[in-house]
């Protein structure tokens, strides 16, 4: 899904537009719940006077307040998003990790879809995905750990990020899978303990990752390694007919 910001300049005819395939994010202070509200509406107002649709927008950090304004507006909480953290270093892993290189294509794709065939953002990855996530800023082949099988296949991966427009910068573990095939040996432990050995060699002292707030094999294994829930990701949604 594309991405609108929403501010009070977005004229009704954009936000009519944006029905069913865009996220709306709100151009909004925190503080200012009264503005928000009316915001909301008026893309409910414009979606619906177009036939209908599915408006989908996220609030980070949600409080009780989000609730309440997005409530009043005719919308309801669908999905929670968490953030933890926790400081680095981390123990040191018992897995060998490589960076990414061209021909790991195929081989993380197969892997990455097959893991992620449940998720909404991270699933059905096409090469063009591929591409442009590849050309953020942000990328690095060297943070993009992948872990071979004894046949030389790709058995999973650690794909961490570097958010360096913070002070001091932070680490990210921002995707991890194992081939479905593996499940149950440890390994997503071993490959989350590798992307933290990572993000500690280059001198980073904190990590953050998010998890569906409702995978508890994830969370509970995340728990173990330390890290601590920090803020909730909301997301919210109104279907106009």
């Amino acid at each position: 899904m594309e991405r609108l910001v929403v501010s009070d300049g977005t004229d009704t005819a954009t936000l009519a537009a944006a029905r069913d395939h865009w996220l709306l994010t709100m151009d909004v202070p925190r503080g200012e719940a009264e503005r928000r509200q009316r915001l909301l509406e008026a893309a409910a107002h414009a979606i619906g006077a177009e036939g209908g649709g599915r408006i989908v927008f996220w609030v980070d950090d949600a409080d009780d307040a989000a609730d309440r304004v997005s409530l009043a507006a005719g919308y309801t909480p669908f999905r929670d998003l968490w953030r933890l953290g926790r400081q680095l270093p981390a123990i040191q892993g018992s897995l060998a990790t490589r960076p990414f290189t061209d021909q790991d294509r195929a081989g993380f794709l197969d892997v990455n879809n097959r893991a992620f065939d449940w998720h909404p953002e991270q699933g059905g990855m096409t090469g063009a995905d591929l591409d442009s996530r590849m050309s953020e800023p942000w990328f690095d082949p060297d943070g993009f750990r992948i872990w071979e099988r004894d046949d030389g296949g790709l058995g999973g991966f650690c794909w961490t990020k570097v958010h360096s427009d913070v002070k001091p910068p932070v680490g990210e573990i921002y995707a991890i899978a194992v081939d479905p095939d593996l499940r149950g040996r440890g390994i997503g432990r071993e490959l989350t303990l590798a992307g933290l050995e990572w993000l500690a060699h280059l001198g980073l002292r904190r990590s953050i990752l998010y998890v569906e707030s409702d995978n508890r094999p994830a969370n509970r294994m995340y728990r173990e390694l330390g890290f601590e829930h920090e803020a909730t990701n909301r997301a919210y949604q109104r279907i106009l007919r």
